[in-house]
């Protein structure tokens, strides 16, 4: 449980800001919303921020509710004063459903998804979508008053943004308004340092990009959720693990821009590869699902299984390749064992086709073959200098 209750952070918000009802036609919707990822905001107009709203993030269910009972005076939307106007910090959703009945111009390219909720609206009276509660903060203090709202209710609570989002929000903080992370930290009763661990995941890969040594679009790995094109989570994820950490040359605790010396910008690479594959070299991923994540982050400290990763092979066939004799011996005959029993038992039961019979005589014959191969070796091992097996 957070040492700050989210109702507490709440009611501090509003007392703080200003509640006004506020025309449609007034508000913003915000294009640095961290929801959109790796989007340039300069290059967005209203309408492409609505448009991008709606196809990845879904306005059916507001513009039911909407449609039938118009606003919902106690979920009053939060903005901040700003030199180009009144900017929605939280709430876009719903003032992009608001705009699309209101057929707002902003909403041009969504006129026939909007059209059966327009009718329904009409049909039920037109009720009140417009003007629109709002909670107002002016632009110099909005800041730290916003930091505990939108922190307490998308990074520590349950109805929280993906985690690229949650990452993006704290470096835009961090950046813009000179707000230490730690006390980011406190300010929303982050307990578990789940920001400075998101923060460094971001730092990290914006580095990377940055320096072209991570393309996105290469990924064979899909995200979701504010970045699609690689599954974000597990950037910060695998940094939690020493081994990467050394790997990488960074210090733990530590969360800040270019986060990687030069000379260790390639390693980034490597990992990035490790784990998304590369669709440009035909590279596929070192593991399987991100269960393997510290598995690899143990590959990367040897010298060995390192020049294995770099070659591009999976952690089980490293894990594979350099496995100790002695257990792959165990392990790989007990799995024959098993193989061969339960071939024998099916046999047993099914009546196999004599065609296929014919055909794996000699395949058989050539592993019993190779089992007896094994078993003379293993002999001359437990008893050295004992002769040939046909002496024992």
């Amino acid at each position: 449980m957070n040492s700050i209750s989210e109702s507490d952070n709440l009611t501090t918000a509003i007392e703080q800001g200003e509640r006004s009802r506020i025309k449609l036609s007034e508000l913003l919707l915000d294009s640095r919303n961290p929801r959109f990822g790796g989007l340039s905001s300069s290059q967005l107009t209203q309408a492409d921020v609505l448009d991008h709203i709606v196809e990845n993030f879904g306005v059916d269910d507001i513009l039911s509710s909407l449609s039938v009972n118009g606003y919902f005076e106690a979920e009053p939307v939060v903005a901040k004063k700003t030199e180009d106007g009144l900017i929605v910090a939280e709430g876009n959703r719903r003032l992009a459903a608001c705009l699309m009945i209101a057929e707002d111009p902003r909403a041009i390219r969504q006129q026939d998804k909007a059209r059966p909720y327009i009718e329904a609206w009409k049909a039920h009276q037109c009720p009140s979508i417009d003007p629109i509660p709002v909670i107002v903060f002016s632009e110099k203090t909005a800041s730290r008053q916003l930091l505990s709202y939108l922190g307490v209710r998308h990074i520590s609570a349950s109805k929280s943004w993906d985690s690229f989002a949650k990452a993006a929000w704290v470096a835009d903080v961090v950046d813009q308004h000179a707000i230490p992370v730690a006390d980011i930290a406190k300010m929303i009763g982050d307990q578990h340092r789940t920001i400075e661990r998101l923060l460094q995941g971001y730092y990290l890969a914006k580095q990377l990009i940055d320096t072209g040594n991570f393309r996105p679009s290469d990924s064979q790995r899909s995200g979701r959720g504010s970045v699609t094109e690689y599954p974000f989570s597990w950037v910060y994820t695998i940094l939690g693990y020493a081994a990467t950490q050394r790997y990488l040359g960074l210090q733990p605790g530590t969360a800040k821009p270019d986060p990687l010396e030069q000379q260790n910008l390639g390693k980034g690479a490597v990992l990035m590869r490790a784990m998304f594959g590369d669709k440009k070299t035909g590279r596929s991923s070192s593991v399987v699902d991100s269960r393997q994540l510290g598995r690899l982050a143990s590959l990367l400290v040897n010298p060995e299984t390192l020049t294995m990763v770099e070659q591009g092979k999976s952690v089980d066939e490293i894990e594979s390749a350099t496995q100790h004799i002695d257990e792959k011996l165990r392990q790989g005959i007990e799995q024959v064992r098993a193989t061969l029993r339960e071939l024998v038992s099916r046999m047993d039961e099914v009546e196999i086709d004599p065609l296929v019979a014919f055909s794996l005589i000699e395949p058989s014959e050539k592993a019993s073959n190779l089992a007896i191969n094994l078993s003379r070796k293993l002999r001359a091992a437990a008893i050295p200098n004992a002769g040939t097996s046909e002496d024992l």
